[in-house]
């Protein structure tokens, strides 16, 4: 199995990138916000390639089912990742891989004239503050245990494209990506790797789409995505645990879209004839 190790001052890799069997096996993840949705997808398929999965949440942990024949284990520290001190617990813990996966729209679509300062630093301390906390506590430790290591942080489409009445998460997003592909640029020579994910149309927790989507409206998702949809937070978890393990080595200060041709798409969508548009199709 593949693995890197740090001979000579330069990180070598050891193995064949394509072996078969679990990924993540004796390395130790920390995700926030791991006990339901996209995390908890996470979760599993840490474990069930082997990791030691640390679940940072305020929610409690559910009866997270995974694979266990890799060694893997699941724990929980209940922290609000939006408290400024971060637990010794955390560091002791002494991760390789971290996942921030917390984010929040917090409100429904309201105009930005309609929000107050409260509102946009409820809005940064959710979807960009504590990723910088959290990263600023951890790295010492990742980059002085010379395994390199690799911190995945989850950004959105709407980092990448406007949307109306989100104007803050939005904004705190964009943040959130040119963190990533800056800090990967910075540290880069430590081996340790940051990489992000930017979901789209994603069955989740925030955005329950069989619930928001009318039945009558559900045949419609091949005109909303070229893949259709909705994606399922497995679909997720794929990309991140790709970008935790060793197969993404030579990977840096990069974002994954996961949103079935999306963001690719910029817009266009078929017709009912079989041609393509790119404006409203109503009024």
């Amino acid at each position: 199995m593949l693995h890197i190790e740090l001979q000579k001052g330069v990180f070598v890799v050891v193995g064949s990138a394509y072996s078969p069997g679990p990924m993540l096996v004796g390395k130790k993840a920390v995700v926030t916000g791991g006990s339901q949705g996209i995390g908890a997808a996470i979760v599993r398929a840490f474990a069930s390639h082997g990791a030691s999965v640390l679940v940072v949440d305020v929610a409690p942990l559910g009866d997270v089912e995974f694979d266990s024949a890799a060694g893997g284990s699941i724990n929980y520290l209940e922290y609000d990742v939006r408290t400024r001190e971060v637990p010794a617990a955390l560091t002791e813990f002494a991760p390789d891989v971290l996942v921030n996966n917390v984010g929040h729209f917090l409100n429904p679509p309201t105009e930005f004239t309609g929000t107050d300062p409260d509102f946009w630093s409820e809005a940064g301390s959710i979807n960009f503050d504590h990723v910088v906390r959290l990263t600023h506590a951890l790295l010492p430790g990742l980059i002085d245990r010379g395994l390199g290591g690799s911190i995945v942080n989850l950004t959105t489409v709407e980092a990448h494209r406007a949307i109306p009445g989100h104007t803050m998460y939005s904004a705190y997003k964009a943040a959130l990506t040119q963190f990533t592909r800056s800090l990967g640029v910075e540290i880069g020579r430590t081996g340790v790797r940051v990489n992000a994910i930017a979901p789209d149309l994603i069955e989740s927790v925030q955005v329950p789409y069989r619930t928001i989507v009318p039945a009558d409206d559900w045949d419609k998702w091949p005109g909303w995505a070229p893949l259709g949809g909705p994606g399922q937070p497995v679909d997720i978890a794929g990309p991140a645990l790709f970008l935790a393990s060793d197969l993404a080595r030579y990977i840096t200060g990069t974002v994954i879209h996961v949103d079935g041709g999306s963001h690719a798409a910029g817009g266009w969508f078929p017709t009912e004839e079989g041609g393509w548009t790119n404006r409203p199709r109503k009024a």
